[in-house]
């Protein structure tokens, strides 16, 4: 059991920078793709406007709280940064040192662009989705950009960012948290130069935090994408030009049988449910090895 247990602890620390690594390699090899994708919803976003959307003027439902996490994150990598270079200039290497705060930096602004640009993607559908019991355009002219933004959404989680969010974003960061809480704080090393913990509970707040705000924004989006069947419904209810409802009900049937999930690569499901799920894993992972250290 020792061995698993130490197997496991530096699996998890290896991948905490496999991880990030193989995310920056992953975003550069797609990064054309990226600007097609940036270049589409803008494209959206200019015909919202010249079709004089309310929704853009008021930015209503834009996730505040998720950019305020963002400027936060950014400014707490920084400055924990920083405190670890002074802590540790004696204690590593200038190389490794580099190499840890270049890895560092690259994984928080590539965690940004990602939940940003979901954020983005997220609010245009809600605003696609306020317009369409309006009634003040053709329902077809809505229900293109809607697919469009949808076709972006599934490359950005397909190709573009899904193995990087998996390996990255997830896997890293649930590696990290393991390891933090088990080899930092439960019980700490005596190499360990840090007798406060003051850094290792930074670290595991902060990769906590963007573990949730991931999973959170991904059930966020799926919902929200999800919620056109509703709203085509409410227009179907006060439309009455025939060859609209038909259009209405044909695009209905369409969503039924293309119930929109918030996938990474096709296979990791992002929605509050799997978080949970993860959580029990991880934190039972890590009862079974505190019993196990307690009664040794």
């Amino acid at each position: 059991m020792t061995e698993l247990t130490s197997l496991i602890l530096i699996s998890c620390y290896e991948w905490s920078f496999i991880g990030r690594f193989i995310c920056k390699i992953w975003r550069i090899f797609f990064d054309n793709s990226l600007s097609m994708v940036l270049t589409t919803l803008e494209t959206v976003h200019e015909k919202l406007i010249r079709l004089n959307v309310d929704g853009l003027k008021k930015i209503k439902n834009i996730n505040w709280i998720s950019i305020f996490i963002i400027i936060v994150n950014i400014m707490v990598n920084i400055i924990t940064t920083t405190i670890w270079i002074i802590m540790q200039k004696h204690l590593m290497e200038i190389n490794d040192m580099v190499i840890i705060v270049v890895l560092n930096i690259c994984q928080c602004f590539c965690f940004c662009e990602y939940i940003l640009l979901i954020s983005y993607m997220k609010w245009m559908i809600y605003i696609i989705h306020e317009q369409i019991p309006e009634r003040k355009s053709c329902l077809s002219t809505f229900r293109d950009m809607y697919l469009e933004v949808i076709e972006c959404l599934h490359q950005v989680n397909r190709s573009i960012y899904g193995v990087p969010a998996i390996v990255g974003f997830i896997g890293a960061d649930v590696a990290e948290i393991i390891f933090t809480i088990y080899g930092h704080l439960l019980f700490p090393r005596d190499y360990i130069n840090d007798p406060h913990l003051v850094m290792p509970f930074i670290a595991l707040l902060m990769k906590t935090v963007n573990v949730i705000v991931l999973y959170t924004i991904g059930d966020a989006t799926e919902k929200e994408v999800n919620r056109m069947s509703l709203v085509l419904h409410q227009r179907s209810l006060i439309e009455k030009n025939p060859r609209i409802k038909r259009q209405i009900k044909f695009f209905l049937l369409r969503r039924l049988h293309e119930h929109y999930h918030f996938e990474l690569y096709g296979m990791c499901h992002v929605n509050i449910r799997q978080l949970f799920n993860l959580s029990n894993i991880a934190i039972g992972y890590l009862v079974i090895q505190v019993l196990f250290k307690l009664n040794k």
